[in-house]
């Protein structure tokens, strides 16, 4: 089994507020899923605060499982990440 990483296993604290980031958006980036996460408060500017994650497609098993998300399997099945049109 190759290394995998399932974003959904990382926790993202803001160094401003010292509370726990909540994905907010995903995008593709060449070979790289990114997962951008944000303050949901009235402390933290977005602008400044937000976080980035980049994860390497081939080893993003989060969004190759999930069938909402172009690319992820369906039925239960693993999808391969590419993009479905």
């Amino acid at each position: 089994m190759p290394d995998e990483i399932n974003i959904r296993n990382i926790s993202i604290k803001c160094g401003n507020c010292n509370t726990y980031q909540t994905l907010t958006a995903f995008s593709r980036r060449d070979e790289w899923n990114i997962y951008t996460y944000e303050c949901e408060n009235d402390t933290c500017d977005p602008s400044v605060t937000r976080t980035l994650v980049e994860v390497p497609r081939e080893m993003d098993s989060f969004a190759r499982r999930d069938p909402e998300w172009r690319g992820g399997g369906k039925h239960g099945e693993i999808g391969d990440g590419t993009l479905e049109e």
